[in-house]
């Protein structure tokens, strides 16, 4: 019973399992086991997710930073200055826009009336061959079923010219305009100078355009001169 008692106190004994280490050993440990809590790899552990909640928190705070930032930008922009910026930059936009278009309708009436008086100006030789074949068409019994057809036509051409807006160019007894007129001569005539005494092709216009300028003659101004009559032999 003895010999039991004692072991029993051996073991729950706080220096149980040590008595064979040395006094130098014992404190060799000890040193250790501080040196192993300073430097953190003892028994003390960091919880791993402290870094993640520290990035975490970091992030709630820019994002709450940059919040604040922009509030304080909005605060301190002059919105009734921005307004009046855009309005003005809407008025440009609009003029030019208008300029634009007034430009375009302009370009887009110039190519129309080239276009219609380079097409009026094809159809004019033939007015004239109907024109010269009435004016020298005997004027018989037999050619007068030609003569009419052929006043018929020149009539109808007339028409269509006179529909598309095409007039003759007043020539005979006015005077002389370079805008619409082309002089190929110049004769003596009682008529004042500059006047037309005759016409030699026709000239048309399209509206304030010209598809063809009127040949003509253009007098001089000084009158005609008279043949001196021979002289008579007085009698004897």
């Amino acid at each position: 019973m003895g010999n039991e008692q004692e072991k029993e106190q051996d073991l729950s004994s706080p220096n149980h399992g040590n008595d064979e280490q040395s006094p130098e050993e014992r404190a060799e440990d000890t040193m250790n086991a501080g040196n192993r809590e300073e430097d953190g790899t003892g028994e003390r552990d960091i919880p791993k997710d402290r870094n993640h909640q520290d990035t975490a928190t970091g992030n709630e705070k820019t994002e709450e930073e940059n919040i604040l930032t922009e509030a304080e930008e909005d605060t301190q922009t002059n919105w009734p200055a921005v307004a009046q910026d855009r309005y003005d930059q809407l008025v440009r936009l609009q003029a030019d826009f208008d300029n634009y278009r007034r430009r375009v309708d302009r370009e887009r009436e110039e190519l129309r009336g080239y276009v219609t008086g380079a097409i009026l100006g094809e159809f004019l030789p033939v007015y004239d061959n109907l024109e010269r074949a009435l004016k020298f068409m005997p004027n018989t019994e037999e050619t007068k079923a030609w003569r009419m057809g052929v006043d018929m036509t020149l009539k109808g051409f007339n028409d269509v010219l006179n529909k598309f807006g095409v007039t003759p160019i007043p020539a005979m007894g006015t005077l002389f305009d370079p805008r619409v007129h082309e002089a190929v001569q110049r004769v003596d005539s009682d008529d004042p100078e500059g006047t037309i005494v005759e016409e030699l092709l026709k000239g048309f216009q399209w509206e304030d355009r010209v598809l063809r300028a009127s040949l003509v003659k253009v007098s001089t101004g000084q009158g005609t001169q008279e043949d001196p009559k021979p002289p008579t032999d007085s009698p004897a």
